[in-house]
């Protein structure tokens, strides 16, 4: 990036806007903008002539790239030296071609400070100290500040009402992505680092509203701005006092990274960043360091010291809190991989088992206090770093319940499997190791429940949602296959419960998650029909019949599914509307509705599966007589709702998805 060259390193007069008000000396190095104690702070170097205030056009020098080429009918010609002329096209004016920004009211800066002051894992990418500051002088890019707007949306009950309608926090989010979208569009050729962290923050919008094809390709061209601006800043001297704005970006590339790692978890999605981007770039350090601006070389992900440090031989400085969550991504990556890579034929235990391994060694090297103890989460939820804890461990657990989920399906899918053997087995450390990871991941997000601010909305980070979807779906499963202990039916409850109001509250800000609320909802219906069941008074003989076969009801009256449209569990019949719905809804517990339909399986995006794909020891199809309509009944009075369907046909169509990596593609939107 271009620097505007000044007359003198010191002259009279000469002061930027920000010494002058903290009177201190201002000091250019090579005559150049900005002074010393700017780019130390990493803030906005300009002379009073050039603000807004004295005529200028409000822009730091700095900030205006400068170069020759040809002329457009909307440039600004600058008289330059010999025949050619010099264009000088600021990023402020080309951006608002397509659009003004917001008005930075005060109400809007307290919600930006909201987010960065809170400790997310989307923010720890952020010099938050500078930011605040930077936020306070107005000194923030436009795509940030519209990018912060769009993160607060889905948490400040105000912005919903002012921006979001009947549309909720998506609807007011999207009024402030189109326009940071449009400020990123017209930066292409001299991307700022607010721009790429602009980016990350929009991927992550993408993603949540379903837009999968789009987040994907807005995350491809963070990975491209992000390396432009890497090349762009070798070519520049070196500075120690550069430390902060080098922190920044080599975090903004690990937020990339991470994200990467998400975004390509489904077959046929390649990579933004190639390992040759990451091989030598230094780990994010402590965040005590960063804040304070103190420099530190830590190593890099493959162990080794990064090659800008000056002995390559010197003891490093410890990883912080951020490098621990990319840790924790890359050992969920490598499980998803080999979920990805791996049929029943390829399968191979010793592969699981390395991958247990690498995940204990990440939990083995955390410090002391984000180690997984009992009560660990409420200190750091008091002390602010609660999401920071929670995505360490979400992410390990989730790829622990993914690691022994894959080795049981594997056992039950063969065709000498029997219950029986199975319970007397050492597999069933396996069920244990599930329930383990299940429980942690649900009491983490309970905690960070009771904990959160009580005037804003509590929205969950996808990947969380995502892991407590894992642990409730999985538990549920384990129980009506019969493979649980029979000593964990409270905990089971206990987990599928708080995972389902999970989705459901999710759901409110994440149209993502919706598919997963209505998978969830079919399963825990039928887990509270089998355990009300047992619970019953009956005959002896009834109640051996109910023990002998966990099974909402008989094997042999189940008929597959033939109807080829989608389940709606959203919709009770006939042109009810959404108001009707959300209300319907709520009188009855959060419950949805299933319409009349024949019996048959549910599948991992509240879809049903066609007669194509019948459950297995399923009789064939029978002619079904339609029936007319239900009359619709009032919501004061909803109807008795039952899912019509098997504990058996569900476990089935539940491990035909896992192999079919369903859930994968549900994480992801849908798929590409």
């Amino acid at each position: 990036m271009a620097s505007v060259v000044r007359s003198t390193a010191l002259r009279a007069g000469g002061a930027c806007v920000r010494c002058r008000k903290g009177k201190t000396k201002c000091v250019y190095e090579n005559g150049r903008a900005p002074c010393k104690n700017c780019a130390k702070g990493m803030h906005e170097c300009y002379l009073p002539s050039e603000s807004m205030s004295h005529g200028g056009q409000g822009v730091s020098p700095a900030r205006i790239p400068q170069r020759t080429r040809e002329s457009l009918p909307s440039d600004s010609r600058v008289p330059g030296s010999g025949s050619a002329d010099r264009v000088v096209l600021t990023s402020s004016a080309s951006r608002h071609s397509l659009g003004s920004a917001e008005k930075l009211t005060p109400e809007l800066m307290a919600e930006c400070e909201r987010v960065i002051s809170k400790t997310l894992p989307a923010c720890v990418a952020f010099h938050k100290p500078s930011f605040l500051q930077q936020l306070k002088n107005a000194a923030l890019d436009p795509s940030m500040v519209h990018a912060l707007l769009t993160t607060a949306s889905r948490y400040s009950p105000s912005l919903i009402r002012r921006y979001g309608s009947h549309g909720g926090g998506t609807a007011a989010a999207e009024h402030f992505a189109q326009k940071a979208s449009n400020f990123i569009m017209q930066s292409l050729d001299h991307p700022s680092l607010g721009d790429i962290q602009a980016l990350c923050l929009l991927v992550i919008h993408e993603w949540g509203c379903r837009n999968a094809v789009r987040a994907y390709i807005y995350l491809g061209q963070a990975a491209r701005m992000a390396q432009m601006f890497r090349i762009v800043q070798i070519h520049q001297p070196s500075d120690p006092d550069n430390f902060l704005k080098e922190e920044s970006f080599r975090r903004t590339l690990w937020l990339i990274y991470i994200l990467d790692c998400f975004l390509t978890s489904s077959p046929g999605r390649h990579p933004a960043l190639s390992s040759l981007d990451i091989v030598d770039v230094a780990l994010p350090c402590q965040d005590m360091n960063f804040n304070f601006g103190s420099p530190v070389f830590v190593r890099t992900l493959s162990g080794v010291a990064p090659g800008v440090a000056p002995d390559p031989d010197a003891p490093l400085a410890d990883v912080g809190e951020f490098a621990y969550i990319v840790l924790a991504t890359k050992a969920w990556r490598s499980v998803v991989e080999m979920m990805t890579t791996t049929s029943i034929d390829t399968f191979s235990e010793a592969r699981c088992l390395d991958l247990e391994a690498e995940i204990d060694a990440i939990r083995q090297s955390l410090p002391v206090h984000f180690a997984d103890k009992p009560g660990q989460i409420n200190l750091h939820v008091t002390m602010g770093s609660g999401f920071t804890y929670a995505m360490i461990h979400c992410l390990l657990q989730c790829a622990t319940i993914f690691v022994n989920r894959r080795q049981i399906l594997q056992i039950v899918t063969a065709e000498d499997f029997n219950a029986d053997e199975w319970r007397n087995s050492a597999h069933t450390q396996l069920v244990d190791k599930i329930f383990a990871a299940s429980h942690g991941i649900i009491s983490m997000l309970v905690s960070l429940e009771n904990g959160a601010d009580k005037d804003s909305i509590l929205c969950f980070p996808i990947v969380m949602l995502f892991s407590a979807f894992t642990a409730g779906s999985t538990v549920a499963y384990l129980y009506l296959k019969g493979l649980a202990p029979s000593n964990v039916t409270d905990t089971a409850l206990l987990i599928v419960r708080d995972s389902l109001r999970l989705m459901n509250d999710g759901a409110e800000s994440w149209p993502l998650v919706m598919p997963w609320n209505r998978h969830l909802t079919v399963m825990a219906k039928v887990l509270r029909d089998i355990n009300a069941r047992e619970d019953a008074p009956g005959s002896p003989e009834q109640a051996k019949a109910r023990n002998g076969s966990p099974y909402v009801k008989d094997d042999a009256s189940s008929q597959p599914d033939t109807n080829p449209d989608a389940m709606d569990y959203e919709h009770a019949g006939g042109n009810v509307s959404h108001d009707a719905e959300r209300n319907d809804s709520v009188d009855r517990g959060s419950e949805p509705p299933a319409p009349k339909r024949t019996g048959g399986i549910a599948t991992i995006n509240g879809g049903s599966a066609g007669a194509s794909t019948p459950a297995p020891d399923s009789p064939p199809p029978v002619p079904v007589n339609k029936q007319e309509s239900p009359e619709p009944r009032s919501n004061s009075n909803p109807p008795n709702l039952t899912v019509d369907i098997t504990a058996k046909e569900l476990c089935s169509a539940f491990e035909r998805q896992l192999l079919e990596l369903d859930d994968l593609a549900a994480f992801m939107g849908g798929g590409v």
